[in-house]
């Protein structure tokens, strides 16, 4: 996508901005007034790679850019030739591409007579990129070893519109649209993100109810069976403590909740307590997908 942009288009992207805010002084300074090159890695690494050089291409001479693999495929060695280089990226997850990028070039460094490799990333995950604007927290809610923050991107503008068409998606991240159908094609087969259709429940239901449930495992075990299979259990979980299961239900009316503890619950002998707390249709989630039999 960016190399089919005008020149400067990029520098009107907030991503490339952020970059640029965040380390274009450090690598100005690592430039100097040496020959340099700028390495953009694919696929995400080509488009953040452009937008700066783009941007110190407005005051340095003496300044190319190419692409490559983190494998050093498609590298045009001519450009990095007797210069300082700074290969660019995304964000370094598990410090595996990272390592295979420096590895590479660091191998082709003597025959190419380059004079230094540094490495400069939106997001360092690893604390091993030289250059980089932020990283993820260690009690963030997703797993870093999985997602990115293009992924979350993506999956952030599928909840918001599961009908987005990849364009539309690739606006907001700076990939193309292939990228994009290649990232969500991966999300889909790790099981990461499921796109599904999901029920309103404001349009359907108008009351819920939390139940807290105190019972011996095998009766537990046997209220899990059947409890996932009714529509009107958007969350279950088993718990420690007196109660050893919570339910939280929905219902058109209060006497769908006195009809569910009644035929669900109350017909289990091993049952020993049971409380219930009603009341407003659920905050979050708004929306869910019942099983429908």
């Amino acid at each position: 996508m960016s190399k089919n942009m005008p020149k400067n288009t990029l520098l009107n992207l907030k991503p490339i901005q952020k970059l640029i805010n965040g380390v274009g002084k450090d690598v100005k300074k690592y430039f100097g007034k040496n020959k340099s090159c700028i390495i953009g890695l694919e696929d995400d690494g080509v488009f953040y790679g452009k937008g700066l050089y783009e941007w110190l291409g407005q005051g340095k001479a003496n300044l190319n850019f190419t692409t490559m693999d983190d494998d050093g495929r498609g590298l045009e060695e001519e450009k990095v030739k007797d210069r300082k280089v700074l290969l660019v990226d995304n964000d370094v997850v598990s410090g595996k591409g990272y390592k295979r990028a420096m590895e590479t070039m660091r191998l082709k460094k003597e025959k190419l007579k380059i004079k230094d490799i540094k490495y400069a990333v939106l997001c360092d995950r690893a604390g091993l990129a030289d250059f980089s604007v932020e990283s993820y927290s260690a009690y963030a809610p997703w797993s870093l070893e999985r997602l990115d923050g293009i992924d979350l991107k993506i999956i952030q503008a599928l909840a918001k519109d599961g009908r987005a068409s990849l364009v539309e998606i690739a606006k907001g991240t700076g990939l193309s649209p292939v990228g994009i159908k290649n990232r969500v094609e991966r999300l889909i087969e790790d099981r990461v993100l499921k796109i599904q259709g999901l029920l309103n429940m404001e349009k359907v239901y108008s009351v819920s109810a939390h139940i807290e449930i105190e019972a011996d495992s095998q009766t537990t075990k046997r209220l899990i069976e059947k409890l996932e299979k009714s529509p009107l259990v958007y969350h279950l979980v088993k718990a420690s403590g007196r109660y050893n299961l919570m339910v939280s239900i929905v219902a058109p009316n209060l006497e769908s909740i006195e009809s569910f503890i009644a035929k669900k619950l109350r017909t289990e002998p091993g049952i020993k307590h049971v409380e219930v707390n009603v009341g407003e249709l659920p905050i979050i989630p708004k929306t869910w997908n019942p099983p429908i039999a």
